[in-house]
């Protein structure tokens, strides 16, 4: 048919080709076809950054915010749950036990003590590892104090001597006694109200020590202590861990 679709000699459709004076006409086409390139390459591009998130479905963003709440609200759990004030250890099949102050296993009591005429806390004064002593009225327990405060230093431990009474005497005695101990280590206190000696049921005759760890838990008392007895360098070497 010629123009009007016949096929030619080969039997292939007529087509209109269209030859324009001046290649300038064809740049409309360019830039569309340039165009639809750039789409097509920026659908690919969406396409590979959204496919781990497509592979499961809708389900993705489901399961990634279950995830994202779970792990807020663990760390507001972490940050804002309170914490125990009292000293807890686990004893089956009875459960938990709370030791109170005065108790071993419990921290220190509340009250004051003086340290050179000053009124200090008791938690301020004694806050490392290490060995209360606390000497009654009339205690002559020299050979005791120096025995213990040695071993003491020799464990790189805290002693304090505790002047049990109001008396002006027994303050003086447990200074006299702080300075027999080499290097100072042995820091010497009045408890006039007796609040260590009360918590601690202290022997009214002879020396007392409460061992005490690095988080201030009382490990042990011992009541009576005697040179060379009673009282081991195995117990002050524990007195390094916290309980």
């Amino acid at each position: 048919m010629g123009l009007h679709g016949d096929p030619d000699d080969y039997g292939l459709p007529k087509v209109d080709i269209v030859v324009p004076d001046d290649a300038r006409e064809l740049d409309r086409d360019v830039l569309a076809y340039r165009r639809e390139l750039r789409q097509k390459r920026r659908r690919e591009r969406w396409q590979r950054i959204a496919r781990p998130f497509t592979r499961y479905g809708l389900a993705a963003p489901f399961i990634a915010s279950a995830v994202l709440v779970a792990l807020i609200s663990g760390v507001l759990m972490t940050v804002v749950s309170p914490r125990p004030t009292t000293h807890t250890v686990q004893v089956p099949p009875t459960g938990i036990v709370h030791h109170q102050p005065g108790d071993i296993g419990g921290g220190l009591p509340a009250g004051d003590l003086f340290v050179n005429g000053r009124r200090m806390p008791v938690g301020t004064l004694i806050n490392v590892a290490g060995v209360v002593l606390i000497v009654p009225r009339g205690c002559n327990c020299d050979a005791a104090v120096t025995h213990v405060a040695q071993q003491a230093v020799g464990q790189r431990l805290q002693t304090w001597l505790i002047a049990d009474g109001r008396a002006g005497k027994d303050a003086d005695d447990v200074r006299r006694l702080a300075d027999t101990v080499p290097r100072g280590d042995a820091i010497p206190a009045e408890d006039p109200d007796r609040v260590l000696s009360t918590a601690y049921h202290a022997a009214p005759v002879g020396l007392t020590a409460v061992l005490v760890g690095p988080d201030r838990i009382i490990r042990d008392v011992v009541r009576g202590v005697q040179p060379d007895r009673n009282l081991t360098v195995r117990d002050l070497q524990t007195l390094h861990t916290p309980s």
